[in-house]
């Protein structure tokens, strides 16, 4: 549910932020992702099951005004974070969180030298 309500708030910072503050994160997202997957493939581990997170409509009471400006009651569409439990194989998490760690010391060189060459194209 969190990083629903961040995804908005990082697009408006992004909005803000400098050329090199958007270079730099633009480099850094390979990371961000694999520390996210690695976060939660943690938490599957432990738990021994997935988390799966759905969106569902349900309709919810308003309040609406006609052209006289006369209130009325009215319906809208609102929607609602859903979790459920989804069966997973921890053997396959397990190989998928050592892959992820093998994996992230290069990702986290190239994000290094990316982030070097934002420096050196946008400097403050």
């Amino acid at each position: 549910m969190l990083k629903y309500l961040a995804l908005p708030a990082l697009a408006i910072l992004a909005a803000c932020a400098t050329p090199q503050e958007q270079c730099i994160n633009t480099a850094s997202s390979q990371v961000r992702n694999m520390q996210a997957l690695i976060s939660t493939t943690q938490g599957n581990i432990a738990r021994g099951y997935a988390i799966h997170q759905s969106q569902e409509p349900y309709e919810a009471i308003n309040t609406c005004y006609d052209k006289d400006k006369k209130p009325y009651t009215c319906f809208h569409t609102e929607y609602r974070t859903v979790e459920t439990p989804v069966t997973i194989d921890v053997a396959e998490e397990r190989r998928k969180l050592a892959q992820l760690k093998r994996r992230l010391p290069a990702e986290r060189r190239k994000m290094d030298a990316a982030i070097a060459n934002c420096r050196i194209q946008f400097p403050e």
